[in-house]
């Protein structure tokens, strides 16, 4: 064999074996083994945390911990909804008092929130996982969580639906808010 043949040999050889060795070790984290992670961040007591009044609206989608991995990294999310008969200004009033008492504190983000949302504010702590308070419409809770939100509010007392969630790395390390 020439040495050009040789070169050529031995650089398929090790191009092949560097691709087929790498193809085995994923840059990205999945799901797996992440079952005492997920059920750790659903324990999460800040997740408990609701004003006065407002109560679970239980079930679909919504409704307690899972890890997602369909983006390349995988990470663990919890969920909860509650309805609350009063204002979204009373909520977050609520969130700013209890969530900073419990270790977390409010990470302030600029901009305005799209077509007359309210705006999602987001709490981090250093060793803990993230929470975020979100608002949802009826129509959102039963499209995308798949669950009755109950009655609509009669006339003119406010009526809001909270949606509290933590999001943490698949080893139930923090994350920053978004």
């Amino acid at each position: 064999m020439n040495m050009i043949g040789l070169r050529l040999l031995l650089a398929t050889v090790l191009v092949g074996a560097t691709l087929s060795g790498c193809s085995f070790l994923s840059p990205f984290t999945t799901c797996e083994g992440t079952a005492p992670e997920v059920a750790a961040l659903d324990d999460l007591p800040a997740l408990d945390l609701h004003p006065p009044g407002a109560r679970p609206v239980g079930g679909g989608a919504a409704d307690g911990a899972t890890c997602t991995d369909d983006s390349g990294d995988a990470w663990l999310s919890a969920d909860r909804l509650y309805v609350y008969d009063g204002s979204a200004a009373d909520v977050l009033a609520y969130y700013a008092r209890q969530l900073p008492a419990a270790g977390w504190h409010p990470v302030q983000r600029t901009g305005a929130a799209p077509e007359g949302r309210i705006p999602v504010t987001c709490f981090e702590s250093p060793d803990r996982p993230s929470v975020t308070v979100d608002f949802e419409s009826p129509a959102d809770l039963r499209e995308f969580y798949l669950v009755d939100p109950g009655p609509e509010p009669n006339g003119s007392a406010p009526r809001v639906w909270i949606h509290l969630f933590a999001e943490a790395s698949t080893d139930g390390s923090r994350m920053d808010c978004y």
